[in-house]
């Protein structure tokens, strides 16, 4: 029993990965091959692989990044935001529950069908990228939490300096280096998406209601 409920987990968990790649990149009006015109050729958005050369440089010009109190801070602020995003999902599905889609089906009304399709998208978009931002944000608050908790994990790293003089460090060192280098550029990464997908939920919800308000004519 218990790993089937694992099964499932795991099946859920990759699903809703799945999607939320997709609709980072898909807008609520395109359809299917719309949708395949814009996957990025080398998995992440232009936009992300920016996000992650930024985390890099984060890495290299703030060597004192993640201190104990500072990663406290940022678990506090994680911690609030994803109990508001479950809230936003339950409220997004309560209003996607009570819509009346069969006015917008295509054989009842194909002037409407766009717009149920838009609606519709609309919703799954947003309740995909709101749980997969939910999840962005728990992942870090792990990470952080190791940071807390494992005082090498916030220490202090000139990574320039290092590398100019690498020939006088060893091996172990070195590797030892590089993992917390690799650890520290995937957490900025993570913490810089975070907030580049909850600016896209914004938009995308600024888009739709101000297209949705502008079809109505006071002439």
């Amino acid at each position: 029993m218990a790993m089937k409920i694992l099964r499932n987990f795991d099946r859920n968990l990759i699903d809703l990965l799945s999607d939320a790649y997709k609709w980072e990149y898909t807008d609520i009006n395109d359809n299917k091959s719309t949708s395949l015109n814009k996957k990025p050729k080398i998995f992440l958005t232009k936009f992300q692989w920016a996000l992650f050369v930024v985390a890099i440089l984060l890495v290299i010009f703030c060597p004192n990044a993640f201190e104990q109190d500072f990663a406290g801070y940022i678990i506090s602020a994680l911690s609030l935001f994803v109990g508001l995003l479950f809230t936003l999902v339950v409220s997004l599905f309560d209003k996607f529950s009570n819509t009346d889609f069969s006015k917008y089906k295509q054989n009842v009304n194909a002037e409407l069908y766009p717009f149920g399709v838009r609606l519709k998208n609309f919703f799954k978009k947003t309740i995909i990228l709101t749980l997969y931002t939910a999840v962005v944000a728990i992942a870090c608050i792990l990470l952080l939490t190791f940071t807390v908790l494992c005082e090498k994990a916030s220490t202090s790293i000139d990574v320039i300096g290092i590398f100019s003089n690498y020939e006088t460090y060893s091996v172990a060192y070195l590797s030892k280096v590089c993992a917390l280098i690799l650890f520290r550029v995937v957490l900025f990464y993570m913490l810089l998406n975070f907030i580049y997908i909850t600016m896209k939920l914004v938009t995308s919800f600024y888009d739709y209601t101000i297209s949705e308000i502008n079809k109505i004519s006071l002439k």
